[in-house]
């Protein structure tokens, strides 16, 4: 049996790893449900999905159908606005076929002007607020790639939970926010322990977000062959050993050199490219498959970095000397293969 996690002042107790949603959108229902039961039959009983994960909520809700121990379900929305949060939070309501939520995010939240709108009198903050008075949800969090952002959002003392990056290509959050969010009982969940796909060697990213104290980390998993791999290793002792600790030197360097950590110091660009969400765009392939990405905000991102001009200053400001312009055409490629 998995062994549980506190997940902060929530005083949930649950499995230190939980079911991540987004895999499941490009696998069949019946798929889906296999794998999501297999987690529970095995003692996951943290879900993470969102309103964005296509119809990840719908094949949740129809999986828990007549299941006896419920596991911990955690859903997320976008909107920064009272009223669009929630439509969104009761959408997800009916997609997952409860009356109750135990935890509900505002989901990305990557500037501070997002910030201050959703926290804002009318935001979506104070809609979430508002369906915790009425018993319909149980905490609030909050997801977002930027660490400044997570700071302040502990400093607030309003959320219960926040969702970070953590992996071994993006350990930031140990330095400062990790010991902090303990510090203020607040629940930390991993997303991401293997950087979106990019750590090929999966018991050693999972090995090295598990044996990080306190934090709870949701992994993507599409199908009963992936849960079993990513629980035997969660099952066993999360301890990095010298050897483990010299592998991952060696991925970092490896692997670092054409990763991007998100940390957009590249911005602004002059054409307006989203340069880390571009940036990783073989990583969502990966994860949410081609057909997931014929949409327009993939041909309005193909659009925008065949306009890059090579002009050179995001490499200039990169802090981790990333090739960008020979990965901003790599992304050019791989958008092409996929729409055209």
């Amino acid at each position: 049996m998995l062994a549980k996690r506190r997940l902060g002042r929530t005083n949930l107790d649950v499995s230190l790893l939980g079911f991540g949603g987004i895999p499941i959108m490009r696998v069949e229902r019946e798929i889906a449900h296999r794998a999501i039961r297999a987690a529970i039959d095995l003692g996951v009983d943290f879900i993470d999905t969102a309103r964005g994960y296509g119809d990840s909520e719908q094949k949740i809700g129809s999986a828990l159908k007549g299941i006896g121990a419920r596991p911990v379900v955690a859903s997320k929305s976008p909107r920064r606005d009272g009223e669009g949060m929630l439509a969104d939070f009761a959408k997800s309501l009916e997609n997952l076929g409860l009356d109750h939520i135990e935890i509900y995010q505002l989901h990305c939240v990557n500037t501070m002007e997002e910030y201050e709108k959703a926290m804002a009198s009318d935001g979506a903050y104070q809609a979430l607020e508002s369906l915790r008075s009425q018993g319909r949800l149980g905490f609030i969090g909050i997801t977002s790639h930027n660490l400044q952002i997570i700071r302040r959002a502990i400093d607030s003392a309003k959320f219960d939970t926040i969702q970070i990056l953590f992996n071994l290509l993006e350990p930031e959050a140990s330095d400062d926010i990790i010991p902090s969010a303990l510090d203020h009982d607040v629940g930390i969940i991993a997303m991401k322990p293997l950087a979106g796909g990019c750590i090929e060697d999966y018991e050693l990213g999972l090995k090295f977000a598990l044996a990080q104290p306190g934090v709870v980390a949701i992994a993507g998993m599409a199908d009963e062959e992936e849960v079993r791999l990513n629980v035997e290793v969660a099952g066993r002792p999360c301890e990095l050993s010298a050897q483990d600790w010299k592998c991952i030197e060696e991925l970092r360097s490896s692997i670092g050199k054409h990763y991007c950590r998100r940390c957009d110091y590249c911005q602004p660009c002059p054409q307006n490219i989203p340069i880390s969400f571009a940036l990783h765009i073989e990583n969502i392939r990966k994860r949410i498959g081609d057909e997931m990405m014929r949409t327009d905000a993939y041909r309005d991102l193909l659009a925008k970095v065949e306009d890059c001009e090579k002009c050179g200053r995001c490499e200039e400001k990169c802090p981790f000397d990333l090739p960008v312009r020979d990965l901003i055409s790599r992304a050019s490629s791989i958008l092409s293969e996929v729409l055209r």
